[in-house]
């Protein structure tokens, strides 16, 4: 927590740093996660058990893994905004 804390509101080119770098690996991490679900559901509803005992099961659990790094970049860059953002305001104040 404390790196978070002192990622959020430490100096602002750090956390602008960071920010870039979350945005970068939420697209990374996100680019067509839809449309690869679609398509595991389509191959394990299609061929069944069959799909999911050659790699269908794996591949389901590696996509919601890239879903839940996604997620933690979107919540970094989400906290670098917050702490940004709170900058600004506390400076016109």
């Amino acid at each position: 927590m404390k790196l978070l804390n002192r990622l959020f509101h430490g100096p602002a080119w750090l956390t602008f740093l960071f920010m870039g770098l979350a945005a970068g690996g939420f697209t990374l991490c996100s680019i067509n996660l839809l449309s690869l679900f679609q398509a595991n559901f389509n191959l394990i509803a299609t061929y069944g058990a069959m799909a999911a005992f050659d790699g269908g099961i794996l591949q389901l659990v590696e996509l919601t893994a890239w879903g839940y790094l996604a997620l933690a970049f979107y919540v970094v860059f989400k906290g670098c905004l917050d702490g940004l953002l709170h900058r600004i305001h506390k400076a016109r104040e």
